[in-house]
């Protein structure tokens, strides 16, 4: 038995061909964001709700032996928005096609927002078509934000090879930048470039491309946190256990009922660890490494080609996986992260002469209701626990969420990437963002010493949502490593007391000296010098 040494990209994927030093630094910097969301898990969401305690049956594989051998369980839900298919049950089933690809009426306000909101199964996709309105290719991606954001931050040029590749050689380096609410660039404090726009014009459309996910609910992060809190057994107020999807993640709170992906993923996840019922029968689980969000094979047995094509053609001849890789033999599941559906135009015919139970594929979403995304639950011998109730509405404890650079706040929410500094330098206007907090609220760095600070400011936003500015030290000797940050908020009860707690990990890391780039005027001049004229 043995402890998985680091957390891989998702499939493995090596964007670093020859560049040896840029790639150990994405894997580090990857791993480490894996561990941390996988701690974030394990701590649960004590915060907002009861009976949120910590997980004893979700673990994570960089402390935990697994014996060799032991095989991932693919979880596994077809790529269509299922909440479409639910909201708009009487339109038809071109209308609910339309919709899936173009999205709904704006008038119904439909959720989530954003480009692409609707296509919230961890799978987009967009469209081309050619002057007769004719599909020539169907983009898809189940890529995850946060291992794009990973990698703007070892090197944009990257990035910028790789939108050059799978949207248009047209793509700039300075159409990836983000922009503040006045146009001007937002400049990444710790590396002194221009920050990364996810939801760039490359890749915020269902026409003009499909890098990686973009919908707010498809994050990586939320899957792992998902994931962990499935792993929690419920029971009604009878004893009985909850195993019903919708009631199951109306019960534990977590993901978005009438999707396909949150309730198959956290119903899979619960029988895993339930088991048949009986003592022992159950499973302890983590996500099998490489942590992602996998496109499978499609269905092709639908598809039928039109008579012009060549006599030997079949319809997965125009299957092309892009980024990551089919299952190799004895695997249970693709790795296929992106991939195009795309007649070559020299064949004389298009997708859209290629039929799906014998309608003409007009929309990509016929395409989408062929396949399924995957992740895989790694299983390990449970550890005894009784079910709980659901969860329920308790006395709010002061919650600290984000803590990044102000420029940089709304980077961290897209992202999930934390604040990083140097063993003996001060960064000054670190936003902490938190809930259920105070003027008043307590706040304290745990894990390792060497860090403190002095609180500048304090915004009440409403809603339970608060802002502190701070400016923050790290000592010279300030050990390397994540720190914890703890809130407390006076106890009106009880006059000179503190309730909060626990603390939420890894909001900050020390990192080497040497990691980053804090050198203002070196930002200045590279700004100035990559900014668009």
């Amino acid at each position: 038995m043995a402890k998985l040494p680091q957390f891989d990209p998702p499939a493995n994927q090596n964007d670093f061909c020859g560049e040896e030093e840029k790639e150990k630094a994405l894997r580090t910097r990857w791993s480490n964001n894996i561990n941390r969301y996988t701690e974030k898990t394990l701590q649960n969401d004590p915060w907002s709700s009861v009976n949120q305690p910590p997980l004893s049956q979700y673990y994570n594989p960089l402390k935990t032996d697994i014996p060799e051998g032991t095989k991932g369980v693919p979880i596994k839900w077809t790529a269509f928005p299922n909440r479409i298919l639910m909201a708009y049950p009487n339109v038809g089933e071109r209308t609910q096609w339309q919709y899936a690809d173009e999205g709904p009426p704006p008038e119904d306000n439909y959720g989530p927002s954003g480009p692409r909101g609707w296509q919230d199964e961890y799978c987009e996709w967009s469209v081309t078509r050619n002057a007769q309105g004719k599909i020539t290719k169907v983009m898809f991606t189940c890529e995850n934000r946060e291992y794009w954001y990973t990698l703007w931050e070892v090197d944009p040029n990257v990035v910028l090879g790789l939108y050059q590749k799978l949207v248009s050689p047209e793509v700039k380096i300075e159409d990836l930048y983000l922009r503040n609410q006045q146009g001007n660039l937002v400049i990444d404090p710790a590396t002194g470039r221009p920050a990364y726009n996810d939801r760039n014009p490359w890749n915020s459309t269902t026409t003009a491309g499909a890098v990686h996910l973009i919908s707010n609910p498809n994050s990586l992060s939320a899957e792992v946190f998902l994931a962990g809190q499935a792993t929690v057994l419920r029971r009604d107020a009878a004893g009985n256990p909850i195993t019903d999807k919708n009631q199951l993640i109306n019960c534990s709170r977590y993901g978005t009922p009438n999707r396909n992906s949150d309730p198959t993923i956290g119903a899979s996840v619960n029988g895993l660890v339930r088991g048949t019922g009986a003592p022992g029968s159950g499973l302890r689980i983590s996500l099998a490494n490489p942590v992602g969000l996998y496109i499978q094979e499609p269905s092709f047995n639908t598809y039928e080609l039109p008579f012009d094509a060549p006599v030997d053609a079949k319809p997965s001849d125009y299957w092309k996986v892009i980024r990551g890789r089919k299952r190799d033999s004895g695997e249970e599941m693709d790795y296929i992260l992106h991939a195009v559906y795309e007649v070559p135009e020299e064949l004389g015919f298009t997708v859209s002469d290629i039929t799906i139970n014998g309608f003409n594929i007009e929309y990509g979403a016929q395409i989408a209701q062929t396949f399924q995304i995957a992740l895989a639950g790694l299983g390990l011998p449970q550890v005894n626990q009784d079910g709980l109730l659901c969860a329920g509405e308790p006395k709010l404890l002061p919650r600290p969420y984000v803590l990044r650079e102000l420029e940089m706040l709304s980077v961290a929410f897209r992202s999930s990437l934390n604040m990083r500094i140097e063993p003996g330098t001060t960064v000054e206007n670190v936003v902490l963002y938190a809930f259920d907090s105070d003027s008043q609220s307590t706040i304290e760095f745990t894990g390792s010493p060497g860090i403190t600070f002095e609180q500048t400011d304090f915004q009440d936003l409403g809603s339970n949502q608060q802002v502190f500015i701070l400016t923050i030290t790290a000592a010279p000797d300030a050990p390397l490593g994540n720190r914890s940050i703890l809130m407390k908020n006076p106890d009106p009860d009880n006059p000179g007391n503190y309730y909060g707690g626990p603390a939420v990990f890894g909001l900050l890391e020390v990192v080497a000296p040497g990691t980053l780039n804090r050198n203002q005027d070196a930002a200045a001049s590279e700004v100035a010098e990559t900014a668009p004229t």
